[in-house]
């Protein structure tokens, strides 16, 4: 194992105890609810991401499968937030908002990040 891996292996490392420790939606800066389901979501694309560096290119296709495994999981992200920001509103103002409640800023780039990474596994295969 080279030096580098090591390093990106730490640097996730610390990543993923931040993720863990500061696991609430917020809303205009408003700390407002924990997700465990947003949690493992993210957690989730870490491991991916660990799992596309360490095995990259050691057997067939681990490019292309781990980049559409974590496309998938960004749209998941995506929903997953959705559905917990509905549920505050609902018990809040009584009020189902659907997806324009993330905002189009924000799908936008979850749905180009997850283009991206399709193309990019395709281009890989």
């Amino acid at each position: 194992m080279n030096s580098g891996l090591v390093l990106v292996f730490i640097l996730f490392f610390i990543y993923s105890i931040y993720i863990i420790r500061n696991n609430m939606i917020s809303i205009a800066g408003i700390k407002i609810k924990r997700s465990p389901m947003l949690l493992a979501a993210q957690l989730s694309q870490m491991l991916i991401i660990v799992l596309l560096f360490s095995f990259s290119g050691t057997f067939i296709h681990s490019t292309s499968i781990f980049m559409f495994m974590l496309a998938g999981l960004f749209l998941g992200e995506m929903f997953i937030l959705k559905g917990d920001l509905n549920r505050y509103f609902m018990q809040v103002e009584g009020k189902h908002y659907g997806l324009g409640i993330l905002g189009i800023r924000h799908i936008i780039v979850f749905i180009c990040q997850s283009i991206m990474l399709v193309l990019f596994g395709l281009y890989y295969w």
